[in-house]
């Protein structure tokens, strides 16, 4: 009887206390799991959003410092009589010349080739064929003997050999150095011939493009640039009887891709203020010191020359180019301290160059490694979110299988409790 009352107190324990409190434990855990689930998704939706990469922008650069006021020489330090009396020797300047290149044409493209052979034309009315010899000189090889030839009289049997290309060979040398590739781009050089030609005395053409030919450079765009700037020069010069300059000019923005254009511009503009008997002799004077006083230093032989241009009105006429080299060695001298403190400026503008550049650099880096970074993360949450999705339904069916036998265990009792009552 005892045993019977101990058993079905132990029954209403369990149906009112220990199922319910049971109930509500698993029914906590399907909910914890259900939230970790909701996150979980969260997470991996969120881990497919490609990373955000940080756009580095570069600090502004400094602005450099002024430099310090040249000091000026003075018309009295020039001492122009004895710099009329003064041989100052004369500017050596090298012409390079370019090999002639006589390969046989090839087959190009014909657009453009009306307008090209009317440029060619006005080339011709400048420089008439009639009075200036366009053809060369050379003489005929026979390889394989000329008794050949005189039988047969096929080309084959004998070879042209050039010993001086005529213009239109060099013109053909100087579209291929220019990479001109077509009839619009070889028009172009044309015209940037003509215009430096145009203003100059028909005599001295020939031998002005001829020095233009051989200082051809690798680019259509660079040719006509320099061209463009020679012909400034030239139509301040239209009375001078020599060539001579186009070709100092012409090699100079050669040798200079970055300053040459500057500079001949530069001499446009001032080469007028000079007496027309020394201009040629004072571009040479120009070329030779933007090496040998100024260091390939547009900037400052400007400057220096800038403070020239007002003493030449107390400067005669036939003395101008030398007084202009003395004046350069006096200045030179005058300013040393002050080119040290020049350099000691751009010494420091570079650095703050190199350093914001460095610095720039570095920022990049960082931000490339923090975008990995975040890649990697991401991945790994993905990884982990998959998981825990999984996980999760896994225990939510576990705790629901749990329920459903205690659900079942708690009916059976019930239904053993009827049938025993």
């Amino acid at each position: 009887m005892k045993k019977s009352y101990f058993k079905n107190y132990v029954s209403k324990v369990e149906d009112k206390y220990v199922f319910n409190l049971s109930s509500i434990f698993w029914h906590l855990f399907i909910a914890l799991a259900s939230v970790g689930i909701f996150i979980s998704i969260l997470l991996f939706f969120w881990s497919l959003i490609p990373p955000f990469h940080k756009n580095v922008e570069k600090q502004a650069y400094p602005t450099e410092k002024q430099y310090p006021e040249p000091v000026k020489v003075t018309i009295n330090e020039l001492l122009l009589q004895d710099a009329a009396q003064e041989e100052t020797p004369q500017p050596k300047v090298v012409i390079d010349t370019v090999a002639e290149n006589t390969e046989p044409k090839v087959i190009e493209d014909t657009k453009g080739k009306d307008e090209y052979v009317a440029t060619l034309n006005t080339l011709k009315v400048l420089i008439p064929p009639a009075k200036y010899s366009w053809s060369g000189s050379g003489e005929w090889s026979y390889p394989y003997g000329q008794q050949y030839w005189t039988y047969y009289k096929q080309e084959k049997y004998r070879q042209w050999n050039v010993s001086e290309p005529g213009l239109e060979d060099k013109l053909i040398s100087s579209y291929r150095t220019s990479n001109a590739k077509n009839y619009t781009e070889k028009k172009k050089m044309l015209d940037g011939y003509i215009i430096v030609l145009k203003p100059m005395k028909e005599e001295i053409r020939l031998t002005a493009i001829q020095y233009l030919l051989n200082q051809t450079v690798d680019s259509v765009g660079k040719n006509i640039a320099i061209y463009q700037a020679l012909a400034k020069v030239v139509s301040k010069m239209s009375s001078e009887t020599s060539a001579e300059y186009i070709s100092q000019l012409a090699s100079f923005g050669n040798s200079n891709p970055n300053e040459g254009v500057p500079f001949i511009d530069y001499i446009s503009s001032i080469i007028d203020k000079f007496n027309p008997l020394q201009r040629t002799e004072i571009i040479g004077g120009l070329i030779n010191s933007y090496y040998n006083f100024f260091s390939q230093d547009l900037k400052i032989q400007k400057e220096a020359t800038d403070l020239f241009m007002p003493l030449l009105k107390g400067i005669k006429a036939e003395i101008q180019y030398k007084s202009l080299i003395r004046y350069y060695g006096l200045y030179v001298r005058k300013n040393q301290n002050r080119d040290v403190e020049i350099a000691q400026i751009k010494n420091e503008y570079q650095q703050s160059i190199n350093a914001i550049e460095q610095q720039f650099i570095m920022d990049q880096a960082i931000a490339a490694m923090d975008y990995q970074e975040t890649k990697i993360k991401k991945a790994e949450y993905r990884y982990k979110s998959l998981l825990g999705v999984g996980g999760g339904i896994v225990l939510i069916v576990l705790i629901g299988t749990i329920l459903a036998f205690l659900s079942i265990q708690r009916s059976v009792r019930k239904i053993e409790e009827k049938i025993t009552n």
